[in-house]
């Protein structure tokens, strides 16, 4: 079902807050099962040109109204093939997913988080989401990663139905190779403090 325009906001808040500091880095974005662009509508307006924004979509409907909205777009590169088979040399400062994980199986879920910490920067972001009525984890693997990488976490309860938003920090060296390498297991819950700067590149936050 189409994310609210409530979720929408409070997803993408962390990476438009991030695209709008002036005199920043470039930033990289990525977006996986964006559906119908309520996402990618609100991260739009503020990409620059040196920005890089990847949006991967299996559905042949959704594929169809991403292209009619944004092939004229430049800066959106659309991308029509299951994550899992999504190959690319560049590296995410964010990975935003609106991927059914509720419905997805769970050998097949460990596979989509492994590919995304692949694709992963270090001092990264993942921003998630999952309807608070269903199962909250699916597997151990990502049950772990919620317990130990968690950056903020909320329920948009004007989302229908309630959703709980999740952001991890992939703050491990290697692009995220630690954690897949078996040495979650046992890992201490790490105190998250929030920066004062940007979260890409050190300068003042946009207000």
């Amino acid at each position: 079902m189409p994310s609210s325009r409530y979720l929408a906001r409070d997803a993408v808040k962390m990476v438009v807050e991030n695209l709008r500091i002036p005199g920043r880095d470039p930033v990289s974005v990525l977006e996986l099962g964006p559906g119908t662009g309520t996402f990618t509508e609100h991260i739009l307006p503020h990409l620059k040109k040196e920005d890089s924004f990847d949006a991967v979509e299996l559905n042949d409907y959704f594929f169809k109204i991403l292209r009619r909205k944004f092939r004229v777009n430049s800066r959106v590169s659309l991308h029509h093939k299951d994550f899992l088979k999504f190959t690319t040399d560049n590296r995410y400062d964010f990975v935003v997913s609106s991927l059914p994980y509720e419905r997805i199986p769970k050998r097949i879920t460990r596979d989509l988080w492994e590919h995304k910490l692949e694709l992963c920067k270090p001092d990264s972001y993942i921003i998630y989401y999952k309807y608070v009525n269903f199962n909250h984890f699916r597997n151990r693997f990502e049950k772990q990663l919620v317990k130990n990488y968690t950056y903020d976490e909320k329920i948009v309860f004007l989302n229908m139905p309630p959703a709980r938003l999740i952001t991890l920090k992939i703050d491990d060296p290697g692009n995220g190779i630690e954690l897949m390498n078996n040495s979650i297991k046992g890992r201490k819950k790490r105190k998250r403090s929030r920066p004062s700067g940007s979260i890409v590149n050190g300068t003042g936050p946009s207000k």
